[in-house]
């Protein structure tokens, strides 16, 4: 049997917490080679609307022209440090003078996570020192090494980091795909939105 190659749009984060379990079921019972394009959740669509992608994780719950959409449900985002990181720049709490001079880690120019947070807090995102790691596991190793504070996904928080506090930071999720007759394609789908939903705060 032919192999047939999927290209497929997700975010880093639901790469590296969720995603490729589904992948690696389908792949064991299917003939695919998934090609996977990697982008903030709030440009995936803009790959399927190209044409480049078939199907794509996203931010955005109105269907590209052509697209069907389903629900996955919301990654939660937690700012978090270590206790060293802690005691030397919150060392009298997580101020709004603080957060203007503690440093933070940034996963890239497109992401505006951790710069959302901090405009939340009254602080002005860029006049505050910030390291740029654009990889969701080595952003995550970068916060534990105590470079900076960040906004780590629930599935990678973890005993060894300390949450600054407030509700956490909620980007829900969507899987739009191409409306045309693919078996193999509302394969992935179905092991990608199960997996979500066992992994995934609810919408």
């Amino acid at each position: 049997m032919p192999r047939i190659r999927v290209p497929l749009a997700v975010n880093a984060d639901s790469m590296a917490t969720w995603f490729l379990a589904p992948i690696a079921r389908v792949a064991q019972r299917h003939p695919v080679d998934v090609d996977l394009h990697r982008d903030d959740q709030d440009y995936t669509a803009r790959l399927l609307e190209s044409g480049e992608v078939m199907a794509a994780v996203t931010s955005e719950s109105d269907p590209v022209g052509g697209s069907a959409v389903t629900p996955l449900g919301v990654l939660e985002y937690r700012p978090m440090a270590t206790p060293d990181y802690i005691a030397r720049w919150f060392g009298g709490g997580v101020s709004t003078d603080a957060l203007r001079s503690a440093p933070f880690v940034d996963f890239d120019r497109r992401d505006s996570l951790q710069q959302d947070w901090l405009r939340a807090k009254g602080v002005d995102p860029w006049q505050v020192p910030r390291h740029y790691v654009p990889a969701s596991h080595d952003f995550s190793q970068a916060v534990r090494l105590g470079l900076g504070w960040g906004l780590i996904p629930s599935p990678q928080a973890g005993a060894d980091l300390i949450d600054l506090g407030g509700p956490p930071t909620r980007v829900p999720l969507y899987w739009q795909q191409w409306n045309l007759s693919s078996p193999l394609l509302d394969a992935l789908a179905a092991e990608i939105v199960a997996e979500a939903r066992r992994v995934l705060s609810p919408l």
